[in-house]
């Protein structure tokens, strides 16, 4: 007896849904609820700004450098977590933009906790104040000597 089409274009679909690993969904987190969890080693925060905005500003207080726009991002974000794309990661930028397409980047190499703190570090009206306003802690980025 032949079975229709569309019921075997059904369970073809569910068997290529079964064999896909599990997306990520990208969550929001405050900048606060952000350093809160770095601070007890349940996040590794990911500053993917630029240096020379690194410079002007420093970064948030125990975050990792990891500028979304250099080649090497997703090796710099795997050496962060240690090869643990299971680790909860966050990401964050100026105001929003460069952290939702490191956040699509990062969802798209296979890491399964990802946050975006869209207030960013200068903050976004309607969502936030961002880091430096809320007075969090950032660091100095010192360059390394060439």
């Amino acid at each position: 007896m032949a079975r229709p089409v569309s019921f075997i274009l059904s369970v073809a679909s569910a068997v290529f849904a079964l064999a896909l690993p599990a997306s990520a969904d990208v969550q929001t987190l405050s900048a606060d609820a952000a350093h809160t969890l770095v601070q007890r080693g349940e996040l590794i925060l990911l500053d993917v700004r630029t240096p020379s905005e690194w410079a002007m500003t420093g970064m948030p207080r125990d975050s990792v450098g990891a500028n979304v726009k250099d080649v090497d991002f997703l090796a710099q974000a795997r050496g962060a977590v240690l090869g643990d794309l299971d680790y909860p990661v966050a990401v964050i930028c100026r105001a929003g933009n460069r952290s939702t397409l490191a956040a699509a980047q990062l969802e798209a190499a296979g890491f399964a906790d990802i946050y975006e703190i869209v207030e960013g570090m200068a903050g976004l009206e309607g969502i936030g104040d961002g880091w430096i306003k809320r007075g969090l802690p950032t660091d100095q980025f010192l360059p390394p000597d060439r």
